[in-house]
């Protein structure tokens, strides 16, 4: 990955993870995703949640966390985030996904406070246009459910070393859209 790849993603990610941060104070919660039999993850194949309970799933694997949900529509852009403030295993979790007319994702940004790689903050990102990663959404109601791939953080300590990318599945069960 090059340096302006790395800039674009870097931006898409900042982008996504101020839209979660924004809108933090205004979510509604859902009902918590199934509890893992270990502090943050069982494995599966996909972010499969309980009725009406937001998820999300890293690499096949559900996270365990309990969700607030957050959902806007303004001028053609749906502004979707999930947030978990006392996350076992990520600390504080945010996700966050940006989708236009409804069936393009723009951005995608997971970000943990802990969780990372060589104890840094843990981060996955996918930004439309940028290499390394993809995203596509269904619809149904109130509910998206987005899936891809976004790449992570590169490790400071070691910038020739590869940066792994990771495959997301999550589902947001929107209780409204603002503004939709």
């Amino acid at each position: 990955m090059n340096t302006t790849s790395i800039r674009l993603c870097a931006t898409a990610f900042t982008a996504s993870a101020g839209l979660v941060l924004a809108l933090t104070g205004c979510g509604s919660s859902s009902s918590p995703a199934p509890a893992a039999s270990s502090a943050h993850a069982t494995t599966g194949t996909s972010a499969a949640a309980a009725p009406g309970a937001s998820a999300l799933s890293i690499d096949g694997k559900s996270v365990s966390a309990t969700f607030s949900t957050t959902c806007v529509s303004q001028g053609g852009l749906i502004a979707l985030a999930l947030t978990d403030t006392g996350n076992g295993h990520y600390g504080n979790l945010a996700v966050s996904a940006t989708v236009s007319g409804g069936d393009s994702v723009q951005a995608v940004g997971i970000t943990g406070s802990k969780g990372g790689s060589s104890g840094l903050p843990y981060a996955i990102a996918f930004g439309k246009g940028v290499p390394g990663g993809s995203a596509s959404v269904t619809k149904s109601g109130n509910t998206f459910h987005v899936v891809g791939e976004g790449v992570g953080t590169p490790d400071p300590s070691n910038p020739t070393a590869r940066v792994e990318s990771s495959k997301f599945d999550i589902t947001f069960v929107c209780p409204t859209v603002i503004g939709g």
